[in-house]
């Protein structure tokens, strides 16, 4: 039998979601089975109702005999070149270093180094938590740099995400350094399909097969350097490689989106500025704050 007690980050969830949550190894028909069964109790009463939300100070019973495992393990790695934007009790903002993945389940990557940063902090503790882990809200490519925002509680997660297509809530722009200036400016709509075979997206103006819709605003502030200011409406996988790619303006370094190929393991994209507007409520003291990354060209 397996006890776990229900904290701050874990309420007003479904206990199906907390379970699956806490056991993410486990094949879902036997969690499925442990309901049927009536191996899952709260407060010690036998729980099948899969909806059912739990609350604060709830004690959670599995009785698995099988010694599932629980939850991924926590490995700390260095942190020592995170560089912090901005920080407080409920959001990180990261400036992320090029030729770094947010997530990855092979190599180092940025989530593992802004939780070993939260865990020397003792602001995070993978130990004492049983559904919630410090979580990215958003990616940028590998290859990009700039900023990255973490939540740091359940709440934080929940409103952002909730809010992260809401592009008047939160504003991204980015610079992008081009290798001409034929990248049209305004307002660009249109439509992209991203291949995962060949790890390449393909845009269009006009709607094609299984294509999404997007939106982007693209603004010249460097004749001289081939500089855009670009503005997401949309955020969809390297949506403004495929558009730079599609007007004929590679982005510098991008190789497989038509620019000339650099040893560096970086492309000339910068995720750099954060704009927080109109939130209510738990978040509202972010609203009209800016943040920029330290990057630029």
């Amino acid at each position: 039998m397996t006890l776990i007690k229900v904290n701050q980050n874990d309420v007003d969830q479904t206990i199906f979601n907390f379970i699956k949550k806490n056991y993410k190894s486990t094949n879902l028909s036997i969690i499925y089975k442990w309901f049927r069964k009536g191996k899952i109790k709260i407060n010690d009463i036998r729980v099948k109702d899969l909806k059912i939300k739990i609350k604060l100070n709830d004690e959670v019973k599995v009785f698995d005999s099988s010694q599932t495992e629980k939850r991924d393990q926590f490995i700390e790695v260095d942190f020592s070149n995170l560089s912090i934007i901005y920080e407080d009790e409920n959001i990180l903002i990261v400036d992320k270093e090029p030729n770094l993945e947010v997530h990855s389940p092979v190599n180092i990557n940025l989530d593992q180094i802004v939780k070993s940063y939260l865990k020397n902090k003792k602001e995070y503790n993978p130990e004492e938590e049983n559904s919630f882990v410090i979580s990215h809200v958003h990616r940028i490519d590998k290859l990009t740099k700039g900023l990255v925002i973490y939540a740091k509680n359940k709440i934080t997660l929940d409103i952002l995400l909730k809010e992260l297509n809401n592009k008047s809530k939160i504003t991204k722009l980015y610079l992008a350094k081009t290798e001409n200036s034929n990248l049209q400016t305004g307002k660009i709509s249109g439509y992209i399909k991203y291949d995962n075979d060949n790890q390449k997206a393909k845009f269009r103006v006009e709607k094609f097969n299984n294509a999404k819709k997007v939106e982007q605003i693209n603004r010249l502030i460097d004749e001289t350097k081939n500089i855009y200011e670009i503005q997401i409406i949309t955020g969809r996988k390297h949506q403004i490689r495929a558009v730079c790619n599609f007007y004929k303006a590679p982005i510098c370094k991008d190789f497989r989106y038509g620019g000339e190929r650099s040893s560096l393991r970086e492309i000339d994209l910068i995720a750099y500025k954060l704009i927080f507007n109109d939130f209510e409520g738990y978040l509202s003291y972010l609203n009209g704050n800016e943040y920029k990354s330290n990057y630029n060209f």
